[in-house]
């Protein structure tokens, strides 16, 4: 009978998923930045712009441009510890703290007077950088309840003396959590992200140990806890005019699931990024283009490049699994989707080193294994059991192969190997690529 019940259940999950994956905006990137507001080492699920706002007052440059391409972001405020909350008190009566630690929580101001909207009760105003708060309360109790709905401050109960009016005053006492990124913060890092489910990964960090680092977090990610995603790095500021600089990085890497951004310049918005902010950009538009798509010859909003790259460098970057932006008329645009996948190793193919290629793979394995942890001890191991597995892989496949992810010709097998509560299938099955090159040989009659 559980057999019975979970069959439609696998198949239904499955053939979501697979439709999920051509709908723009459905990937997940995780974006590590610093700031003097936000929650501090925690990861926060960021999927509009009024939630960017509330988060982060939209003021994180790295997770604005992240969010550009309209894919989810997976924030993670990186600070040392120290950071502590700007707040007010009256002493046995009330303390009002700043939502996060930070220098940006004394620039809140707050005052107590006669409620007007309510007579008979007080009124506090919180003024901060988005909106001005009012909130009418009875006693401290109704404070504390009405301040949990405010994107600034929450209100604590000290004691029983009566809360006093108070002329506007800035709230004190918040100290920064920022110090230059360190090795030690990327390892801490990695051990919070490490359970997460993200598609892109963006890495702040420019010091190329780290870097190598974090390669390993994700192959570690990819072969122990089954969770494939794509990490996207850059260089130093100093370096990005260097080509040779982003092909050693590139090389150094070497792997279908790193992609090294060498765009850099002035965004459209006005503001010049460095290639390092600009791998923020391009994570996000990685986990938000349907895997259906490419990402070659997209628009990027490069209002000047740092430096227009020649033929030479152009061919180095392409050759090496450099990602570059190149001017093409009026824009720029991305010269070639690659990634970092130059020599080809034991399992691997030359079309591996295309991103579309590599992500459709990754989406693939990762909807099977969500799929199949989901629904884990609930299958006996057994010929039927197998088969309900396999059938809802196939539906899933052929709406991979219907949008155009897959080619014809695939199979997904039940090994029928089970033993204890292991259990082996076999997925055949080419991903495809777009056409990037035109060969066309005109025969002149």
């Amino acid at each position: 009978m559980t057999i019975q019940r979970e069959r439609p259940g696998t198949m239904v999950e499955l053939i979501t998923k697979a439709k999920e994956r051509i709908v723009p905006k459905s990937g997940v990137v995780l974006v590590p930045y610093q700031a003097e507001w936000g929650a501090p080492d925690t990861l926060v699920k960021i999927t509009s712009y009024d939630e960017r706002v509330a988060e982060t007052f939209g003021e994180v440059d790295n997770i604005e441009l992240a969010s550009e391409g309209g894919a989810t972001i997976l924030a993670y405020r990186i600070t040392n510890g120290n950071a502590k909350k700007a707040e007010y008190t009256q002493a046995d009566a009330i303390k009002i703290e700043a939502l996060y630690p930070g220098l940006r929580g004394n620039e809140l101001k707050i005052s107590i007077s006669p409620s007007t909207a309510e007579p008979g009760k007080k009124e506090i105003q919180v003024k901060g950088p988005i909106k001005i708060e009012k909130f009418s309360f009875a006693d401290a109790a109704e404070l504390v309840a009405k301040t949990s709905q405010s994107l600034y401050v929450r209100a604590t109960k000290t004691g029983d003396v009566a809360i006093t009016d108070v002329a506007e005053t800035a709230l004190t006492g918040g100290t920064t959590g920022n110090t230059g990124l360190t090795s030690t913060d990327a390892t801490k890092l990695f051990t919070a992200v490490s359970g997460a489910d993200f598609d892109t990964m963006y890495l702040p960090f420019d010091d190329p140990a780290i870097t190598i680092s974090a390669k390993q977090f994700i192959k570690d990610r990819r072969s122990l806890s089954k969770k494939l995603s794509t990490l996207v790095i850059a260089g130093k500021e100093a370096d990005d005019e260097n080509m040779t600089k982003h092909i050693e990085r590139s090389v150094s890497m070497n792997a279908r699931y790193v992609v090294n951004c060498a765009i850099a310049g002035t965004h459209t918005n006005g503001k010049s990024y460095s290639s390092l902010q600009w791998a923020a950009w391009l994570a996000g538009m990685l986990a938000a283009t349907p895997a259906n798509q490419s990402l070659t010859g997209v628009i990027v909003p490069l209002k000047k490049a740092l430096r227009d790259w020649g033929h030479g460098d152009i061919i180095g970057a392409l050759s090496s699994g450099t990602l570059i932006a190149t001017r093409d008329g009026d824009v720029y645009i991305i010269e070639s989707a690659v990634n970092t996948l130059s020599v080809i190793g034991p399992n691997e193919r030359e079309d591996y080193g295309k991103i579309r290629v590599s992500m459709t793979m990754d989406q693939i394995v990762n909807d099977m294994n969500a799929v199949g942890k989901k629904y884990k001890g609930k299958l006996s191991n057994n010929d039927l059991g197998g088969a309900v597995f396999v059938g809802g892989c196939k539906l899933y496949l052929e709406e991979r192969e219907r949008q155009g992810a897959i080619d014809t010709g695939w199979t997904f097998t039940d090994k029928k190997n089970g033993e204890g509560d292991r259990r082996g299938f076999l997925l055949s099955a080419r991903p495809l690529d777009a056409i990037e090159y035109f060969e066309i040989d005109w025969e002149v009659i």
